[in-house]
């Protein structure tokens, strides 16, 4: 699978959240546990890079460092530890797609625990959500950027009550990083490059906490004009580490 491209149609403004609906009667859906990476191509078959990865390129490792030292000195394996919490944020952004998209959940290839740490995010999400005022229009959208030569999986597009395009990003950490609103302005770009006339005029980092009931925070920012222009430097710094060594010509043996 290369990568889908959302057709531009209008939305059904007339949809709503699911609230009493009979689960019988809803599709189910299987997340795939250990599922291989999305990966994006360009029209020519050049694999590109991910938002997601650009986001990070200059990132300070200090935190990520400590984070690994501190779980070693509690006699923890920080590869255990993360593959746990990926799979809890894993869980729980199939679980906001499926109630978006009307659709019920098979987490059968998951462990218990994990799938309850998951609802405890699922359920300050649908708290939130059912204050809000905005229609889906599509979730889990995979684009490529053909000008700027990156790809990426939007997790939500909405659309207001004054028919505004929203973008919406679901994060389950600990707080909002700023490579978090690069990728989002990478995003925002993303869907504006495929969409002509459905431009996004407003950004949302949905912040949802994998532990404390209360860890939820959902942060709006219309402009992100600054975080773009840093995000396609890194676009052009991760292309020049890629091209940067040179390419191997394999010598005629000699007769």
């Amino acid at each position: 699978m290369k990568y889908t491209t959302y057709n531009g149609d209008r939305p059904n403004l007339d949809w709503t959240p699911p609230t009493k609906t009979t689960y019988k009667n809803m599709e189910k859906t299987k997340l795939i546990k250990d599922a291989p990476h999305q990966k994006y191509f360009s029209e020519d078959g050049t694999q590109l890079a991910g938002g997601s990865t650009i986001c990070k390129i200059g990132d300070d490792p200090a935190g990520l460092l400590y984070w690994a030292w501190d779980l070693g000195r509690q006699g923890k394996d920080f590869r255990k530890e993360r593959g746990t919490a990926a799979n809890i944020g894993t869980i729980a952004h199939f679980m906001i797609e499926c109630m978006l998209n009307e659709q019920v959940a098979d987490l059968s290839d998951f462990d218990q625990a994990d799938i309850d740490k998951a609802l405890v995010c699922y359920s300050k999400f649908l708290d939130w959500w059912n204050e809000q005022s905005l229609k889906v229009v599509k979730t889990e959208i995979q684009l490529v950027n053909e000008l700027y030569k990156y790809g990426g999986t939007i997790d939500l597009i909405a659309i207001s009550e004054n028919g505004e395009y929203i973008l919406l990003d679901f994060k389950t950490s600990k707080k909002i990083s700023e490579s978090y609103w690069r990728q989002l302005a990478g995003y925002a770009e993303l869907w504006n490059y495929n969409n002509l006339g459905c431009k996004i005029v407003n950004h949302c980092i949905v912040r949802i906490g994998k532990e404390e009931e209360g860890d939820f925070e959902a942060v709006w920012r219309d402009d992100l004009s600054g975080y773009w222009e840093t995000f396609k430097a890194q676009v052009k710094v991760w292309w020049a580490i890629k091209n940067e060594k040179p390419v191997k010509v394999k010598k005629e043996k000699k007769k």
